[in-house]
């Protein structure tokens, strides 16, 4: 608790003490661990600019305690650990190679990926990798409508959806309560949810076998209409996979991108004979 209250106070002081670079605090020491502090001056700025007194506190004093838990392991680390500073020294550079590399690709992408799609080029990779959409769960196009068991429009709204037409004009007029829609492919069971159908065992069987079902819950009746069904294993429809598809289409340019990238700066570098390798 005692060390809460220290490191609070310190939070305070340098919320207090703002982005002041002149201060005669900046090298203040905020915590110690063997020889290494963490003082005043290496938190400059660390706090966003209109951040309140208390929000200030909280952050400097979470800081403050994970710089400590670092520096305990790390102490710890090398007591018991033998260090091979060579090995070290290049994943750090090996690190600090993938970083510029990362933000330096990350623009070159950001600067140069097509990201137009037309509509055939998605019906070409759909037909080319069909295999590779199997639907993992059932998926249906339908209606649920919800209304009071007593209702006097019942066998109405019955007979608009035994028809299996969505009109939704004369449903709502028929339904007394609320009604779901749904024009395009969807999880079954993310389109049950919140109601009686939500509980059937079988879902594959009922799917197969009902295009109009209803149930009864309290002092609500449920009607369910699936118009269009796939199930599971079967290929997805094209609809239903689309933004996934383009996705990978995206992620395959991107990939070529970087590709090409890789390889012109090396044969551009070979051209202008900016390296060379010693045998």
């Amino acid at each position: 608790m005692k060390y809460f209250f220290i490191l609070l106070f310190f939070s305070i002081f340098l919320y207090a003490c703002g982005n002041d670079h002149k201060s005669s605090n900046n090298n203040k020491i905020l915590a110690k661990v063997a020889n290494k502090q963490l003082k005043y001056n290496d938190l400059i700025g660390f706090v966003p600019s209109g951040t309140s007194k208390n929000d200030s506190a909280l952050m400097m004093q979470r800081y403050i305690e994970s710089w400590v838990r670092k520096q305990l392991l790390l102490e710890k680390a090398n007591k018991e650990v033998k260090i091979d500073e060579a090995e070290i020294e290049r994943k750090l550079q090996d690190y600090k190679y993938d970083l510029i590399v990362y933000q330096y690709e990350k623009n070159y992408i950001q600067k140069n990926l097509d990201t137009i799609i037309k509509p055939e080029e998605i019906q070409k990779y759909y037909q080319e990798n069909t295999v590779n959409f199997e639907l993992k769960q059932n998926i249906i196009k339908g209606i649920w409508v919800k209304t009071i068991k007593e209702n006097t429009e019942k066998e109405q709204l019955k007979a608009l959806l035994s028809e299996q037409k969505l009109d939704l004009e004369k449903i709502a007029k028929a339904s007394s309560e609320s009604q779901i829609l749904n024009e395009k492919w969807i999880d079954f069971d993310t389109f049950v949810k919140n109601t009686p159908f939500q509980s059937i065992v079988n879902k594959t069987n009922f799917i197969q076998n009902n295009r109009l079902a209803t149930s009864t819950e309290g002092e609500y009746t449920y009607y369910l209409l699936i118009s269009d069904f796939k199930i599971t294993n079967q290929p997805s429809p094209l609809e239903f996979v689309k933004n996934r598809i383009v996705s990978m289409i995206i992620n395959q340019r991107k990939a070529q991108l970087l590709k090409n990238l890789e390889k012109n700066t090396y044969e551009q570098a070979k051209k202008n004979k900016e390296f060379e390798i010693f045998k």
